[in-house]
């Protein structure tokens, strides 16, 4: 592990992290453990463990590829609930949170056509009839 100088805001008891830190970070995050949970495991507070994520780039790296580890099984098994199961409820979560699905008339809403009329504005009747009375040789519709 990198050794920091700066070690001033520790309010944990332990003031480096254990040499095993790195895998147990990792083990834990992928085990779906919280920063309470981690942290008390490597013996120390939030606190701590918050500042030795922020003095060793590798224990960040670990927690982050832990929670990414964690992250990938729930999705997998959502994601085979949903489609190989059978599971509704889940198939709807999945449209919802990866696909922006909102619930509710959305066909009604996509086959929809809209049409806007622009008026033009306000007009003195002189200037009204001039533009709508023919010209010279124009003829009206007989």
């Amino acid at each position: 592990m990198s050794e920091k100088k700066d070690l001033r805001g520790y309010t944990g008891t332990r003031k480096k992290p254990p040499r095993d830190a790195a895998e147990k970070l990792l083990e834990l995050a992928a085990a779906g453990y919280n920063k309470k949970g981690l942290a008390y495991r490597l013996g120390t507070t939030v606190e701590t463990l918050n500042k030795w994520l922020e003095l060793y780039p590798e224990l960040k790296q670990a927690m982050d590829e832990g929670r990414e580890r964690e992250h990938n099984a729930l999705f997998t098994a959502l994601f085979d609930s949903a489609t190989k199961g059978g599971n509704v409820a889940a198939a709807i979560f999945l449209l919802k949170a990866r696909h922006g699905y909102r619930e509710g008339d959305q066909a009604e809403i996509a086959n929809r056509v809209s049409v806007v009329f622009e008026m033009p504005g306000a007009m003195k009747l002189e200037d009204f009839t001039k533009d709508v009375t023919p010209r010279g040789g124009e003829r009206g519709h007989d």
